[in-house]
């Protein structure tokens, strides 16, 4: 480890059930600081912060927030005991970098979406509210609008063909998402669960024919119910939100078209964009401009989940 009698001085005084996850992630900076042929904290910020990002990818988003407090504390530390000169505010200016913060925010296909949704909400097979929650988010990958999903009807899903048709639009179902959605269908009630305890009580569900009714007699509100996704998330690495999951569904949907040799076009969203800000009379922006950002955002998504793909 570069600087290492540095760096293992700065460990005795660091908290000592964390000291060995401190001393792993310092290691990691070692062969940049090789590079540099100086101590991380001696660097600017357009030197650490390419390093940090590379770093960031290779770990946890958990371990990336601990990683930029150790650095700080290191910094610390090391203008409390060194008389060096030259100590940079390099690592008070490291940011998370943006890719990172899409990571997980956005989906890259129906089986990951599923396997976020095991790892962050009750298993159907539990029977309770998280059913909706779960359901909101496949039909935003599947494409559904955000205030279209409330309306959807359960006689509009037809598991046999995969389809939800509703009005004069179709959404095909991935596999990955169909016993969810049948789940949902056939109950008429929920469990209700208390944590770290067997007390469990069954509640009826709202009466109606919507696919996303939950509790009681209140309308469903879409805003409601990403409020409470949102709520569910805030002590997880997750932060899927309703439009994030639609554009990485899109998204998806386009690069398994490309990958079959199909160019990227997303003229029919923008002209679906400038229709509906027309018929609400509100300004509407550039095309060019609406082109450009689903494309680099489009990039960004290939970038985190595809990596070595334009390679």
């Amino acid at each position: 480890m570069f600087n290492g009698e540095q760096k293992e001085a700065f460990l005795v005084s660091y908290p000592k059930n964390n000291r060995e996850e401190a001393l792993g992630l310092l290691r990691l900076f070692s062969p940049y600081e090789e590079t540099w042929g100086g101590d991380l904290v001696l660097q600017p910020i357009d030197r650490l912060q390419p390093a940090f990002d590379t770093i960031v990818k290779s770990i946890a988003a958990k371990k990336a927030k601990t990683l930029l407090a150790v650095l700080k504390s290191y910094r610390e530390w090391y203008l409390s005991n060194n008389t060096v000169k030259g100590v940079c505010a390099g690592v008070l200016l490291l940011k998370m970098d943006t890719l990172e913060k899409l990571r997980y925010s956005m989906v890259a296909s129906p089986m990951n979406l599923k396997l976020i949704l095991d790892e962050e909400f009750d298993a159907p097979e539990k029977e309770t509210v998280d059913c909706v929650y779960r359901t909101m988010l496949w039909l935003a990958f599947i494409g559904v609008p955000y205030n279209t999903a409330p309306l959807i009807e359960v006689d509009e899903i037809d598991f046999y063909s995969m389809v939800i048709r509703h009005g004069e639009q179709e959404y095909i179902i991935p596999a990955e998402g169909i016993k969810e959605l049948r789940k949902l269908c056939e109950l008429d009630a929920f469990w209700v669960l208390r944590k770290n305890s067997e007390w469990k009580k069954q509640c009826r569900r709202a009466e109606g024919k919507q696919l996303l009714r939950g509790l009681g007699e209140n309308p469903i509100v879409a805003e409601k119910i990403s409020v409470a996704l949102s709520r569910r998330q805030l002590k997880t690495r997750w932060s899927l939100g309703y439009e994030s999951v639609l554009l990485s569904g899109l998204f998806y949907k386009k690069f398994e078209l490309e990958r079959l040799g199909s160019e990227v076009s997303f003229e029919e969203e923008i002209e679906h964009r400038l229709s509906m800000a027309e018929s609400k009379s509100t300004p509407a922006s550039n095309p060019r401009t609406i082109r450009w950002r689903y494309r680099e955002k489009y990039k960004q998504w290939k970038m985190i989940f595809y990596p070595t793909i334009d390679e």
